[in-house]
This record gives C-alpha cells, sequence and structure tokens, in this order.
C-alpha cells in the first residue's frame, strides 16, 4: 500500500491491498481490529499515502476510510491512541472525501478524547485547516461541518476549552461557521467584548452552509456552534 511508485505500475495490487485493509478494519472480530491498531507504523503508512504524488484515487480512498474505522475504534486509554491522532494530523491535507474530518469528530465524540486531542501536537491548527478548506461543492461542505463538529464537541470540555479559545485557526473557524460568509471579516473587526454582545442577542437561526436533512437539526447544530464561540471567546 505504501508503495509510492511515480510510474504506477502496481496501482491495481496496491488498491486490493488498501481494500483489505479496509475489510479488515471494519471486521467484528476485536482481536483482529486490535492488532490492526498495534501494528507499528500502519496508520502513519496510511496517512502517508494520502498525501503520495503518485497514488491513485482508490487506493487514496481506501486508507482514509480505514483511519476513519480505526478513530471509531481507538480510544482513551489505549496506547494507539497517540499514533492515530498523529496520522490524523499528517492525513488531514485529504478532503476529497469527508473521512478524516469524520476521524476527528470521532474522536471527540468521546469526551474523555477531546483534553488529549487539544494537547496534541499540530492537531488544532490541522483541524481548523479542515473547517475552512475552500470550495462550494456538497463534498467539500461535508469536510467543513464534521470538522466544525469536532471543534464543537472538544470545546464542551473546561481544559480543551481554554487550549481551543487561544487557537486563532479554531476561532476563525467557529466564527466563520456561525456567521457565514461574513466570518472571516467578523473575527478580525469585532472585539472580545462586542463579539460577546453579538451573540448574547443573535437568535442562533442562522445554519452552517447549506445542510440536507432535518431543517430543525441543522438549527440545533447552528445553535451549539454559537455557543461553542461564545464559551471560547469567554476563555480568552
Amino acid at each position: 500500500v505504501g508503495s509510492d511508485d511515480p510510474v504506477r505500475l502496481h496501482d491495481e495490487a496496491r488498491a486490493n491491498a488498501a481494500e483489505t485493509l479496509f475489510n479488515m478494519a471494519c471486521s467484528d472480530i476485536s482481536e483482529t481490529t486490535d492488532r490492526m491498531a498495534n501494528h507499528a507504523g500502519l496508520l502513519e503508512c496510511l496517512a502517508v499515502v494520502l498525501r503520495g504524488e503518485h497514488t491513485g484515487l482508490e487506493v487514496k480512498m481506501y486508507c482514509s476510510a480505514t483511519l476513519r474505522r480505526m478513530a471509531e475504534l481507538i480510544r482513551h486509554p489505549m496506547i494507539a491512541q497517540g499514533a492515530l491522532l498523529s496520522a490524523l494530523v499528517k492525513a488531514a491535507t485529504w478532503t476529497s472525501t469527508d473521512c478524516i474530518a469524520e476521524a476527528f469528530r470521532a474522536q471527540a465524540s468521546e469526551a474523555e478524547n477531546c483534553v488529549i486531542m487539544a494537547h496534541h501536537h499540530g492537531l488544532l491548527n490541522a483541524l481548523s485547516r479542515l473547517a475552512l478548506t475552500g470550495g462550494d461543492d456538497a463534498d467539500v461542505d461535508k469536510v467543513r461541518r464534521a470538522a466544525v463538529g469536532a471543534i464543537e464537541l472538544m470545546s464542551r470540555q473546561d481544559e480543551a476549552r481554554a487550549l481551543l479559545a487561544h487557537n486563532e485557526g479554531i476561532i476563525m473557524a467557529l466564527t466563520k461557521a456561525s456567521y457565514g460568509d461574513e466570518g472571516s471579516l467578523r473575527d478580525e473587526s469585532l472585539t472580545r467584548q462586542s463579539m460577546l454582545s453579538e451573540m448574547d442577542e443573535a437568535t442562533f437561526d442562522q445554519s452552517y452552509g447549506r445542510l440536507e436533512g432535518d431543517e430543525e437539526e441543522a438549527s440545533v447544530q447552528s445553535r451549539r456552534i454559537q455557543l461553542a464561540l461564545k464559551n471560547l471567546v469567554s476563555a480568552m
């Protein structure tokens, strides 16, 4: 899988290997997934493949999906969590699918993971870049929403919130998610006090991007994002 071949003579073999790893990650046998999680270099290898210049799309899609699946399985205090978070940071350049952003959200869905994530080197910067991914198509919007969702989940934990509040990219991402296209301007022009005042007066009726599905669910998520932003600004 990790053989970056400029001539791409082995694309089919690499795709087959990547598919096999994904199928193994989806196994219901915990011994199988535990061995994968603890296999030295495997998670990093998957991340490196996503950055390869000579790797086919099919291989990358299987590798990103495998990392997402492993993020759903690996939890604190598993030894493999550090390797997983490092791999996700390295893989955060992948935005062709929402797998890496969803992997971050899967990790953040467990409260005990959030502080560890906030402390992990480079993670907040990587997550904020995913949340600020440019583009208007639906796939990119899924990446942004998943990344913002991970930030919102992390902001619920007091210790993690203090670290999030001092990351410029995180604040910018939540501001943009809260205020749409005007967000990138607002976070520069509003003072801490004026931002808090404006959020107190907000009706929280905006949604982030064009959300599909139930409008009420979108509205709830929008409220959570704005509340997260308010809490982070308060923690500055």
